[in-house]
């Protein structure tokens, strides 16, 4: 182990012990994980109420707090989905250089057991040096995360803050729209607004709000999602997105490197 030499180093492998002992693992009943496996097997999609408890919520804000503060701010249209990103974000590499106790979190055996358990299969670390672990901060009014597919097939979302019901901020999404492009002899990431009205119109749209505490995961490689508008000035909405592959082996494209990368937009 590399020598601690700052006053700095010692809090922060405190702050990282103490987040990682507070994340306990997550038990379910064998009814309650049937359900679970059956939901996510059918819209990939499960909602985990309350899984972190009050304590470890509240090192958490903390931690996110602080990242914020290195956060770096973008405002484009993501090439291919012609969908907008309007938000602050933090990349793997920033978290695992200025966050140790966020960083813990990626490894964290409660975490990645909770994935397993819910899909009914191994996980594997996602290899992209920056989507592997990402913190998102919407906190103006309009602040979006638009439509888009991730490369990773997991997605674990950890909410730190979340804005009041019926404010924006909820996570979208359309089931299954890789066989729906399929149906439609349409390209997944491509022009995609017409489809997305499309599915609106015939009741394909799923929402769902989260509280700070709360978290859920999505298939997020075949379940088009984003994050609708924050409505209101002052509402903030901030999150850990921990990404697993289905397989040891991923193809990743440009998307992540764009937003959270060395060719990031601003």
């Amino acid at each position: 182990m590399a020598a601690l030499n700052q006053p700095g180093d010692f809090i922060n492998v405190a702050r990282k012990a103490e987040l990682y002992d507070l994340i306990t693992p997550k038990v379910f009943g064998q009814d309650e994980l049937l359900d679970m496996r059956d939901q996510f097997a059918r819209c990939g999609y499960v909602k985990l109420s309350s899984l972190l408890s009050q304590e470890a919520l509240a090192v958490f804000r903390e931690e996110m707090e602080q990242l914020e503060q290195l956060a770096s701010r973008k405002r484009f249209e993501m090439p291919g989905y012609l969908t907008p990103r309007k938000l602050s974000v933090a990349g793997g590499g920033l978290i695992k250089s200025h966050s140790p106790a966020l960083y813990s979190l990626y490894h964290h055996y409660a975490l990645r057991n909770c994935v397993e358990q819910i899909t009914g299969r191994p996980i594997y670390t996602c290899t992209h040096p920056e989507e592997y672990m990402v913190a998102n901060f919407l906190h103006n009014n309009g602040d979006t995360h638009g439509w888009h597919l991730d490369d990773p097939a997991y997605a674990l979302i950890l909410f730190a803050e979340t804005p009041p019901e019926q404010a924006g901020g909820e996570v979208e999404f359309i089931s299954n729209w890789l066989d729906l492009c399929r149906r439609k002899n349409r390209k997944p990431d491509e022009n995609i607004q017409d489809l997305i009205a499309w599915a609106e119109e015939n009741g394909m749209v799923d929402r769902h709000e989260h509280k700070s505490g709360d978290a859920y995961l999505l298939r997020a490689d075949i379940n088009l999602h984003r994050v609708s508008p924050l409505k209101n000035a002052g509402d903030r909405r901030s999150v850990v997105n921990l990404a697993f592959q289905a397989t040891a082996v991923a193809d990743y494209g440009l998307t992540a490197d764009l937003l959270y990368g060395m060719s990031a937009v601003v």
